[in-house]
């Protein structure tokens, strides 16, 4: 994959192991266009997931029901359902082929928060966006971005 630029970094970030990445990615921005609406946030909050090397069929055997998109490697992301109708958005991590990903968990809106306000259909007081769901619903993701490649 022949990346450059803010891409490199980002990849470069991602191809690291779910620990170190969730701690680089704190302070970073993140953006959607969904339906011509243009939405960032800056990630302040983020929680690893997964071992280094640990393999498919391990995460297999533990889980029972993993999604493909789990496995696709930076640097793509997978959308997971929580809580029932809740999603959460994960930046995969580490090498394909592995179940590393960190989730994003919390986040500061710095553009286009009449937007983030409509999807979730409440007037907020702070420009803060706290838990996974909320993350999800003010970009804009749903289940169709998982697999999605964020460098595309």
């Amino acid at each position: 994959m022949e990346a450059s630029g803010l891409n490199n970094r980002v990849l470069k970030i991602l191809s690291q192991s779910s620990h170190k990445a969730a701690v680089d990615l704190l302070g970073m921005r993140l953006s959607a266009t969904i339906k011509e609406k243009f939405v960032e946030i800056m990630i302040t909050e983020t929680e690893a997931y997964g071992r280094k090397n640990t393999d498919k069929m391990s995460l297999f055997n533990t889980y029972k029901n993993i999604p493909t998109s789990l496995t696709l490697g930076p640097p793509h992301m997978s959308v997971l359902r929580s809580y029932g109708s809740n999603r959460g958005l994960f930046l995969l991590t580490g090498k394909k082929g592995y179940g590393e990903a960190v989730l994003i968990k919390s986040g500061k809106i710095l553009i286009g928060k009449k937007h983030i306000e409509k999807r979730r259909k409440t007037k907020m007081k702070t420009d803060n966006l706290n838990g996974p769901g909320n993350i999800t619903k003010g970009l804009g993701i749903d289940d169709t971005f998982d697999g999605y490649n964020l460098l595309s």
